[in-house]
């Protein structure tokens, strides 16, 4: 018989899913798959995104991810597609009816921003996030990826139609960076794996990387690059970052943006922060 993962966390994009995943990874009793994100359960719509995404399109090739990992308590898919998916609850609930699904949510606003930065500096998009959010039909791919995507309250309605409350985990981001130790416990203990380990929290995961130069942006879309970078050492690595990204330039404020976005986002606060019971006035 086939192991399944027990637990996914199934996004936001660019809420803090990638320190889940580091922290994770440490847990003796934890197996992460060497693709962090298969995006099994998003086939085929994450297949029309612009992303050079590594995706794993068949249940042999995705069973095989985890044959070695019998021996684990918690068994993990990191996939952040699954979440803006209206079919992955149902995909993921008929593969492992005991499934744990795990949600982290950011600050729609901040992720909006956070994600065009990100494709900003991986030489997705050029053009300015403004225009983006006012030209939604000609610019579509990139609307859903950055704001639509912050549109909360319908992506929980289609997990917590599909899973029984206990089943699901909802994580802020806000708690996640400012109580890691805390949140991070918690989710131990949901999982089902050793509360008292402590990973590494003095590591930041993913911080904003402006490219020293042009021809990094589009090397960073290789998918061959993404591979051998995932197999290399983590202090080759960090030189390596060193010398093609500036970490001292800060983000750029977009303080229009921040305004637009915020009324955009505001009447699907409201409905989020009744669907999980929680205060998130400051988000606008």
């Amino acid at each position: 018989m086939s192991v399944k993962p027990t637990f996914f966390i199934v996004g936001t994009p660019k809420g803090g899913t990638t320190s889940l995943f580091n922290y994770l990874e440490e847990h003796p009793e934890v197996f992460v798959p060497k693709i962090k994100e298969p995006h099994f359960f998003s086939c085929p719509e994450v297949k029309n995104t612009y992303y050079n995404a590594t995706i794993i399109d068949s249940l042999e090739a995705y069973q095989k991810l985890y044959k070695e990992s019998k021996t684990y308590k918690a068994i993990g898919d990191f996939s952040s597609s699954y979440l803006n998916n209206e079919n992955s609850p149902k995909k993921i609930k008929d593969f492992n009816p005991q499934a744990k699904v795990v949600i982290v949510l950011r600050n729609p606003v901040e992720r909006a921003i956070s994600h065009y930065l990100m494709d900003y500096s991986l030489g997705y998009i050029s053009v300015p996030l403004k225009e983006i959010i006012n030209n939604k039909q000609q610019y579509a791919d990139f609307y859903e990826q950055y704001v639509e995507t912050g549109f909360y309250d319908g992506q929980l309605k289609n997990y917590l139609q599909v899973f029984k409350p206990s089943n699901i985990q909802i994580i802020l981001s806000d708690d996640l960076f400012s109580e890691t130790e805390k949140t991070v416990s918690n989710l131990f203990q949901f999982i089902g794996v050793d509360t008292s380990f402590k990973p590494d929290y003095t590591k930041k995961h993913n911080q904003f990387k402006q490219a020293r130069f042009p021809v990094v942006k589009k090397l960073r879309q290789s998918k061959t690059l993404q591979i051998m970078m995932g197999n290399t050492p983590a202090p080759i690595k960090s030189l390596l970052g060193k010398l093609v990204f500036n970490n001292k330039k800060g983000k750029p404020q977009l303080l229009e943006e921040t305004a637009i976005l915020k009324s955009i986002y505001k009447p699907h606060i409201l409905v989020t922060q009744t669907l999980i019971d929680k205060d998130l006035n400051k988000w606008f």
